[in-house]
This record gives structure tokens, C-alpha cells and sequence, in this order.
């Protein structure tokens, strides 16, 4: 049955007094001319029968329940309004609010939906177009010859050109369109299966496969579901791939499962084998494979998925939309990653069997760093990212294949998504991520494993290799694609969200899932602030798991996961118990600025002022979600221990004048050069978060705000939409009068990362 949306936890399943019923047993639909059709619908559960065994076909249908066709066969995402004539205890309401969401109905100018009048041929053509243009471009027309295309009203000529263009809608055998005449039940079956063959919306009945036993002692096969498996062959001849174990991890909203298996000879291995496959409860499957090769040859394997009953495909690739444009980074170097490799669509006909993204081949040099106190700093050193595959078909079957490289002394990482859904709902969102993951490779995640992402790392990192990767706490949390997810509703997004959930609790050891909201410790040493304070991995960033945190609670409210929804309060607990671990730079005796990394046994670190407001915010959320005080007394004292220290903050040397210092020491002294936009941004939010909570705006907080503004525009530096809007906002709009905003190619990459993380991270 399909659902609007997935959201909804329970729509009707009527129509007005449709139930129902299966097609076969309709009592007035045999010598239909529309038979194929109602039973392909009521089959995909976009049309119901009725109680007493009836479709009734030549009955006229109204504006509402058409709209509630088009919303279940689309799958439209949950709207939350509708119209004046349409309140929420409706029994269209759900449908209808998705639909105004969605474009399809844009009602009368008195703000009218009209559910209950009968739809003409006409209005069918308005509403078949913008569902069309909803799912992608579909633009083309034909002009019409209909003898009473006069009668054709003007806002709908353009949709019947569309729309008898794409074959949705024909006219009469006397060459009429009948724009006036009422829609039956049966036609209108007629048009939404049209639209869906297009679309390759329609449904296909799969048949369960048996899953083949492997061919030699050189492949393994592990099913997915009851319609696919993966299978892994080593490509080298003379080494085996033999059982070893399985183990299962359960995760909030998914579970791993793991299967191992030696890479050659049980008695003597090469190396591993770890085949995962990452189990969303939406039933789409992440599926992750990790050669650990031990000895010096370099081999070669092949990791496919074949879709079954599938006799066709199409795919898309990311390099059709452009091609990424590294430069080199002061603090990063080169990343020399890219993205996925595109999206396979398997099809029967024009529906869609299954699709699979499909990921590159990842190989690196797993490098550590051990310390006397018994810590280790981790690392992986990237040799290359390779991106061979083909694609087969053989009958009713075509078959992903990604080519895998297993170097020598080496870790050997890939990774897919299978869906038996498309993974986005248009071919225009699709391309517009593609586009986006291209010109911002180095913030969206394309070295997937079952053990969190890996990404580019400073050059300041112990051990030091410049071509370092890892784990960052900030890259594995997903707020970019919830972010991405609430805009598009793309199933692909929403696959990337419970995957960044899956691998903070791995990275946590399961602690997510076990609900104690844990703190987050990076895992490589940044080499300056081992110099300067003695500080090496696992250390806690604060700013690090104010974003992580804020992902999962944001996440949990999103999408409506109980056991997410608090998971910042261990964090928000951890500041407020900083005074009395004795981890704060006293200001005065009632106030006191956070150091910014924390280690039992480090020297006490700095505190930047971009860190110290982002807790003083995160405190306020979690006063605002609490309620209880305790939060309340330490975001006080933040914000004394940042007001206290004005105007010194303020910088009066004559290279950066007017700008803010970016760190106080211990001693108060203040060093470093400061973000260009990102405190900037922080100090108009935390404005912003005090008014929430009934505070009185901070009269300091607004001087540097106006100061950093001036130096700013003064120096003809960049600013970003989102800081030019809260400025206008908060009334400082005449310090930027004239000022655009600029194009974010001008500002540093790694600041307009963090900004992203911080806007990911405010509360939605």
C-alpha cells in the first residue's frame, strides 16, 4: 500500500467509502475497457474499491479524491496545511495538504480547494501537468487540432498541450478534447496509470529468488532480501574466500550485519574479508565491504548486485553533472576524493525494479600513533580512490558490478545503497545533488564504510601524513543531509541520515543506541595542540559535539525517533559540570569562559570565542527543551565571562583593527586571528536564542556585533545570505546598506564548512 510520504503514521485507506477490496473480486469491472488499469492500481493501493464488492467505474469523481490519486501515486511527502474548505479532521486532509505542499493544487483566491465538485477533463490536465513537473522536466507541447479546443479555458490550454503531448491525455475518436465533461472513476484510473508508466512510478509484482550457492571456493554470496543478494569473487586466481564468523549490531533505526571470511587459506589468511550489509528500517540496505589485505601482492575483486525480473536500466552518473575542481588548502592540502559514482536504475518496462548507489573503491594505509599513557592517535593514509565498474544485462537480470582493488598491506573500503525505490523523487532533485555533491566534495561524505566515514584531515595531524583521512566527529554527523532532507525529501537523504546515526554509535562503541548519549572523542592527535599543551588523541572538542549532538536531537524530532531526541543533554550535563572539573579560564568569581578541548592530565586549553558561544547557545537549547534551570545558572556565566573580557576582544592593531582577537589564553591574554563570518554568525544567533527565552539581547554582544560588521565592509570582505538576512533583521542594516552577498568561493573552505555545521545544528 502506498503512503504519502512515509511520515504519516496512519492515513485512511478510503476514498470518501472506498475500502479496499482486491481488483479481482470487483463485480463490475470485467468488460471495462479500464480493467488492466484499476487492477494495476488497486494493486500499487492508489484507488480503492467499495464495501459491497463494486469499483463502479462510470461514477464521477470529485477534485478531492483525484488529488488523493495523485498524492498516493506519487508518494507525496506530508504537507501541514491545506485549504479553508479543507480543515485537518477531513478525510482528504492528508492528501490535499500534500498536494498544496507539492504544487499540484494552488486553490482559488479565496483560498479554496473545492474537494467536493466534480473535476472536468480540464482540470485533470492542470493537475496531471504540475504532477509532472513535480517529478521533472516536462515541458514540451503539442499544439492541439481538437475541434473544440476553443472551448479549452486559458489556464488550462498549456497543460492539455503538455499533457496530450506526453500521452497522458487523448481525445475522442471524433476528435473532440471535451474539456467540460466530468471524469468517471474508470478514466481517471486511465490517467494516473499513464502518468505512472512515464514516471516508472508503477509498481512490479517481484517473485522471491533462490539464491545461488557460490561457483568456487573464490566467491561468497550473502542474500539481502528475498529478491537480492550480494556477491563478492576474488578476481585472483588461488586465493579463497573461506567463513569465518557473524556478528549483528543493532542501531538506532538500523542493524549491521556482519559477515566475515578469511582471504585466503583458513590456516594460513592473507588477510579479511567483512561484507556489512547496513539494514534502514525503511528496508533500503547499505551494503559495505572491507579487505584487510596482510601480505604484499596486490589482487583484484568484483562486488555485484544483480536485480532480478528486471529487463532493462538506466544510469546516472555524477561525472554527467560536472567535474570537481580541487585546490590546495593551507591547513588541508589537496583532498584527492571525489564523489560516488552515479545511481543504477534496474527496470521492467518503464517501472523501476530496484536502484542501487553505487560507490567508489577506497584504498588506504592504516597508520597509528601510540603514547605512554597507553592512547593511540589513528589514522588512514589514502593511496587512491578508484571508480571501475560495469554493467550487465543478461535476461531478466542486470547486474551492478563494482571493481574492487586489494593492495597489498593495505585496507581496501566500498560501499552501495540498494533500494527497491527510487532514491529520489525526480530526476531534477537527483541532478541538483549530484551538482552540489560536485562543488562541495570536501564537506558531503564519499568514503563510506561500516565504520563511519572517512574524510580529508589537516596537515597538523600525528602521525603525520599529508595525505591523512579519518573519522571526523564533524564530517559522520549527517546535519548537512538532514538539512538537504527536510528541503527535497529524497530518499537517498534520508538514507544518509540514519547512516551518520548509524555511525556515531558505532564511533561511540553503542553507546547511541544504548540511550547514554555519550560524549564524542577525537581519535588523531592535531599535532599544535599536542605542541602547546601537551594534548593528545582521544580528547573532547567542543565544538565538535555540539554539532553531533544537535544532529542526533534534531534528527530524533525530524523524524520522529523517540530515542533521539534528547541526546544532547550528555553534552549539555558535560558543560555544566566543567567548573567543577576545574576545566574553565575564571574571568571573574562568578564568571568564566570553557576551554575549548578537554583531556584529564592535558594542560587547560584556550578558549576561542566561536567555541564559548556555541555552548552558551547549546545551553539555551537545553533550558528550552527542559525546562530545568541548571541550565540556565553556567550559559549565564558564559555569557558574563564573554562580556567581562569586552572590549578587549576587540583587536586595535592596525592590520585586522576593529576585528576580534580568535582565542583567550589562560592568562587572558588573547591571541589569533579570528573567523571572518562564523562568530559573527554566532553572536546573531545567540541573540536570537536569548530573545527565545525571554532574555533581554546583550548590549555587549551587540557592540561586537557592529564592530565586526564595520570591519567587515570597511576591508570589503565576503558575506554570506544567511548573515546578511539576520543582520537586516536585528536592525543593523545600515552598516551593510548596499553590501551583497558574496559568492562563497571567496571565504575560506574550512570556515564555510563550520558555518554549514552551525546552521545544520540550529533547531528546526
Amino acid at each position: 500500500m502506498r503512503k504519502i510520504g512515509g511520515s504519516l503514521t496512519a492515513l485512511l485507506l478510503v476514498i470518501l467509502f472506498a475500502v479496499n477490496v482486491s481488483a479481482q473480486s470487483f463485480s463490475d469491472i470485467s468488460s471495462h475497457w479500464a480493467k488492466k488499469e484499476i487492477e494495476d492500481l488497486v494493486a500499487d493501493g492508489v484507488i480503492a474499491g467499495y464495501e459491497d464488492g463494486t469499483f463502479r467505474p462510470y461514477a464521477s469523481v470529485t477534485r478531492g479524491q483525484f488529488l488523493a490519486y495523485l498524492a498516493r501515486a506519487l508518494d507525496l511527502p506530508a504537507g501541514d496545511s491545506a485549504f479553508v474548505d479543507v480543515g485537518p479532521g477531513s478525510t482528504l486532509y492528508p492528501e490535499i495538504a500534500a498536494a498544496k505542499k507539492a504544487g499540484i493544487i494552488q486553490g482559488t483566491t479565496e483560498g479554496k480547494a473545492l474537494p467536493n465538485e466534480a473535476i472536468t477533463r480540464s482540470d485533470v490536465a492542470v493537475m496531471l501537468d504540475r504532477a509532472m513537473q513535480y517529478k521533472g522536466d516536462y515541458m514540451e507541447r503539442t499544439p492541439l487540432t481538437f475541434t473544440d479546443a476553443k472551448e479549452i479555458g486559458a489556464y488550462a490550454y498549456a497543460s492539455v498541450e503538455r499533457m496530450t503531448h506526453y500521452g497522458l491525455i487523448y481525445g475522442t475518436a471524433d476528435n473532440t478534447f471535451l474539456p467540460k465533461k466530468i471524469a468517471t472513476r474508470g478514466e481517471s484510473a486511465v490517467f494516473i496509470h499513464r502518468m505512472m508508466t512515464k514516471l516508472g512510478l508503477l509498481g512490479t509484482v517481484k517473485e522471491p529468488i533462490e539464491v545461488p550457492k557460490p561457483a568456487d571456493n573464490q566467491e561468497v554470496i550473502v542474500p539481502i532480501s528475498d529478491y537480492q543478494y550480494v556477491k563478492v569473487r576474488m578476481n585472483s586466481r588461488g586465493v579463497p574466500l573461506s567463513y569465518d564468523r557473524q556478528e549483528t549490531d543493532k542501531h538506532i533505526e538500523s542493524t549491521d550485519y556482519h559477515y566475515y571470511y578469511h582471504m585466503g587459506y583458513a590456516s594460513k589468511p592473507l588477510g579479511s574479508l567483512r561484507v556489512t550489509l547496513r539494514k534502514l528500517t525503511n528496508g533500503d540496505t547499505f551494503v559495505f565491504t572491507k579487505f584487510t589485505h596482510n601480505a604484499d601482492n596486490t589482487y583484484s575483486a568484483t562486488v555485484s548486485l544483480p536485480f532480478s525480473q528486471s529487463d532493462n536500466y538506466s544510469l546516472a552518473k555524477y561525472s554527467d553533472q560536472g567535474t570537481v575542481v580541487r585546490e590546495h588548502h593551507d591547513v588541508f592540502g589537496i583532498d584527492e576524493t571525489s564523489h560516488p559514482i552515479g545511481v543504477l536504475s534496474a527496470k521492467k518496462g518503464s517501472a523501476v525494479t530496484g536502484e542501487v548507489m553505487m560507490g567508489k573503491n577506497y584504498v588506504a594505509v592504516p597508520k597509528e600513533q601510540k603514547y605512554t599513557d597507553g592512547a593511540v592517535s589513528r589514522i588512514r593514509v589514502l593511496d587512491q580512490e578508484y571508480s571501475g565498474y560495469d554493467v550487465q544485462q543478461a535476461g531478466n537480470t542486470v547486474t551492478a558490478n563494482m571493481n574492487i582493488t586489494v593492495k597489498g598491506n593495505a585496507i581496501s573500503d566500498s560501499w552501495a545503497l540498494v533500494s527497491d525505490k527510487s532514491l529520489f523523487q525526480s530526476s531534477s532533485t537527483r541532478d541538483e545533488w549530484f551538482k552540489r555533491t560536485i562543488a562541495e566534495y570536501i564537506s558531503i561524505n564519499n568514503w563510506l564504510t561500516a565504520d563511519g566515514a572517512y574524510t580529508k584531515l589537516p596537515w597538523s595531524i600525528e602521525p603525520g601524513y599529508q595525505m591523512g583521512y579519518g573519522r571526523s566527529i564533524n564530517r559522520m554527523q549527517a546535519g548537512i543531509y538532514l538539512t538537504a532532507y527536510q528541503e527535497h525529501n529524497d530518499r537517498y537523504l534520508y538514507d544518509l541520515v540514519l547512516n551518520g546515526v548509524a555511525d556515531l554509535d558505532v564511533f561511540s562503541g553503542g553507546e547511541v543506541t544504548k540511550g547514554t548519549q555519550p560524549l564524542f572523542y577525537t581519535e588523531y592527535t592535531s599535532t599544535w595542540l599536542k605542541k602547546s599543551y601537551g594534548t593528545t588523541a582521544p580528547y573532547v572538542d567542543t565544538r565538535l559535539n555540539e554539532n553531533a549532538a544537535m544532529f542526533l536531537k534534531n534528527t530524533g524530532e525530524a523524524l520522529g525517533i523517540e530515542a533521539l531526541k534528547d541526546d544532547n543533554l550528555t553534552y549539555a550535563n558535560f558543560l555544566v559540570n566543567q567548573k567543577s572539573l576545574g576545566n574553565i579560564i575564571p574571568v571573574t568569581a562568578s564568571s568564566y569562559m570553557i576551554s575549548d578541548y578537554y583531556k584529564p592530565g592535558s594542560k587547560q586549553t584556550h578558549s576561542s570565542l566561536n567555541h564559548a558561544l556555541g555552548g552558551m547557545r547549546f545551553l539555551i537549547v537545553a533550558y528550552e527543551q527542559t525546562g530545568d534551570e541548571k541550565y540556565l545558572r553556567p550559559m549565564r556565566e558564559f555569557k558574563a565571562g564573554i562580556e567581562n573580557l569586552y572590549p578587549k576582544w576587540i583587536r586595535t592593531d592596525s592590520t585586522r583593527k576593529g576585528d576580534f582577537w580568535y582565542q583567550v589564553n589562560p592568562d587572558l591574554t588573547f591571541a589569533g586571528n579570528d573567523y571572518e563570518l562564523l562568530t559573527l554568525l554566532d553572536l546573531l544567533l545567540n541573540q536570537e536564542a536569548l530573545e527565545r527565552i525571554d532574555m533581554p539581547r546583550s548590549a555587549v554582544f551587540d557592540q561586537m556585533i557592529r564592530s565586526k560588521t564595520t570591519y567587515l565592509v570597511e576591508n570589503n570582505r565576503p558575506f554570506i545570505d544567511e548573515v546578511v538576512k539576520k543582520l537586516n533583521e536585528q536592525g543593523f542594516g545600515d552598516l551593510i546598506s548596499g553590501t551583497r552577498a558574496a559568492s562563497t568561493e571567496r571565504i575560506d573552505r574550512e570556515e564555510m564548512q563550520m558555518i554549514t555545521d552551525v546552521l545544520n545544528s540550529v533547531p528546526k
